[in-house]
């Protein structure tokens, strides 16, 4: 009986899997209020593609109190963490708007097989890396944002890029 048990659950386990979605990460958002993160990934296709329907995948990871365990976004998460993303059928790649950071248009698309988000920093190309937000509790606990910073990789050259934008 054992055995069947043992059987049944390898089973269950190798067929999740298979119909698990592929995802690569992308980038994290890093706050000054404690360690937890937002993880964004790509959502990919069995053949590599990005996933026209579900492009990106974000969630927390719970560093602070929870040893980096996977939380979805709450609706209230989405506020501050949410984005849009569209395909844009032109151009062959995906326009992508974050939340946290509006006034920066982004680009999501394959670069030699890999998903990368693309956004500028100090006015040059980066593949971005991470977004640090610096807040402050606020009135009824929603968080004031001072500034963010982005952090990135040049695109041509692979140098660093780092630019801290003050919110007013």
């Amino acid at each position: 009986m054992k055995k069947i048990i043992v059987c049944i659950m390898l089973f269950l386990l190798a067929m999740a899997n298979v119909y698990a979605d592929k995802t690569t990460n992308l980038f994290v958002i890093e706050r000054s209020k404690n360690a937890n993160v937002v993880n964004y990934d790509a959502v990919l296709t069995d053949e590599g593609k990005i996933n026209e329907n579900k492009p990106i995948d974000a969630y927390w990871l719970l560093y602070a109190y929870k040893n980096g365990e996977r939380e979805e976004l709450s609706a209230f998460d989405k506020k501050a963490y949410g984005f849009k993303v569209k395909y844009n059928e032109e151009k062959k790649y995906f326009d992508f708007v974050l939340k946290a950071v509006k006034e920066k248009p982004m680009i999501l698309n394959l670069y030699n097989g890999v998903a990368k988000v693309v956004i500028k920093i100090n006015n040059i190309d980066c593949f971005l890396e991470k977004v640090y937000i610096d807040s402050v509790d606020g009135a009824l606990g929603i968080p004031k944002v001072n500034y963010y910073e982005l952090f990135g990789t040049e695109i041509e050259t692979g140098g660093v890029q780092q630019q801290k934008i003050m919110v007013k």
